[in-house]
Parts: C-alpha cells; sequence; structure tokens
C-alpha cells in the first residue's frame, strides 16, 4: 500500500501520481523558450506538464519556470473535479510534494543528476510560497504540508543525533600556474 512515507523514499513517487491526474495528452508547452519575443507571455498548464517541465526539460530558466507556477497551485481551472486523492494524497496538495521531490534531490531524468542546488534553492523559496497561499486560519489547523515538507527536509540533511550540522563543502578549487609561479618553485 502507498502511503506518505514512501512518497519521497525511491524518487518519482510525485511525479506518477501527478501523471495519473493529467487530463490532456501533453507532455509540457513552452512557447519562445530563447525569450527573443520582448512581451509577456501567460500559459497556463497543468501540474502534470509542469511536472514533467520541470523533471525532463534540461534548460533552468524552464525548470524554475515550472517551481514558479507550481507554486501558484491549485488554479480553480485545474485537475479533475472527481478525483480528490490519489493512493491517500490530496490532489491539490500534489504541486508541494513535486516541489519537495525538486528540493529533496530526486533525480532529474534529463541528466540523471539531482537539479544544481540554484534549482534546489527555488523549490525551497516555492514551497514556502505554496504554504504562503494555502496557509490556515489558526496555527492548530490541519494544512501545514508545505512547513512539514521543510522541517522533514532540514531534519533529513542538517540534524543529526539531536545536533545542528553544519552543511559540508566538498568542493576543490583548483588555480593553474602561471609560468612565472612555476620558475619560482623550482627555484
Amino acid at each position: 500500500a502507498f502511503d506518505d512515507s514512501l512518497l519521497h523514499r525511491g524518487g518519482y513517487q510525485a511525479l506518477e501520481l501527478v501523471r495519473l491526474a493529467n487530463r490532456t495528452p501533453l507532455l509540457w508547452v513552452r512557447v519562445d523558450p530563447h525569450g527573443i519575443f520582448d512581451g509577456r507571455i501567460a500559459l497556463f498548464q497543468q501540474d502534470a506538464c509542469l511536472g514533467e517541465q520541470l523533471f525532463h526539460d534540461g534548460d533552468a530558466s524552464s525548470q524554475v519556470e515550472a517551481l514558479r507556477a507550481l507554486a501558484e497551485r491549485p488554479l480553480r481551472v485545474q485537475g479533475s473535479v472527481k478525483v480528490k486523492s490519489l493512493y491517500g494524497v490530496m490532489v491539490d496538495e500534489l504541486p508541494v510534494h513535486l516541489l519537495s521531490d525538486c528540493l529533496r534531490g530526486s533525480v532529474a531524468l534529463h541528466a540523471d543528476l539531482p537539479h544544481n542546488p540554484a534549482i534546489r534553492s527555488q523549490a525551497a523559496f516555492a514551497i514556502a510560497q505554496w504554504q504562503n497561499n494555502k496557509a490556515p486560519i489558526t496555527q492548530n489547523s490541519v494544512g501545514w504540508v508545505g512547513l512539514h515538507l521543510l522541517v522533514q527536509y532540514f531534519n533529513e540533511q542538517f540534524y543529526k543525533n539531536g545536533n545542528v550540522v553544519s552543511p559540508k563543502f566538498s568542493r576543490l578549487c583548483l588555480r593553474a600556474e602561471t609560468g612565472a609561479e612555476s620558475n619560482n618553485s623550482n627555484a
């Protein structure tokens, strides 16, 4: 049986669930990907289309567009009227679970690597924006899904054995030696 504990364990569960709710044969639509048209284009796509764009389009600006559009969900024109939940996950909460998969570093299908840190930080911002749009009236109400996902991510990444652990930056910077520097080191 599928439950919330399995939603982010293997990678693409949120994307698969949103595919089940898809009512169109489209993967995604992108107008003017190179930014040649100097104007504003408004395009409304379903969650499934935006999920496919987020995980399949290799262009970072396209991924950010999908993140920002998912943060504004749900829209009134969105989704099936009859289906309220899929395998215990509310259909109107699927966008935040897609954002959470991106934040957690679920493998981006176009590259076999997680989204880069800039996209993942945009995903965290989009989850906060989604929760802000859907915030319940009182703090004791049910409906803090985005906040719980952000806290869960923080605990998984930075909280070990009761202590907050600082992030480990493992990048190595190499510098090429110039001819003058290599002559000085040999002298």
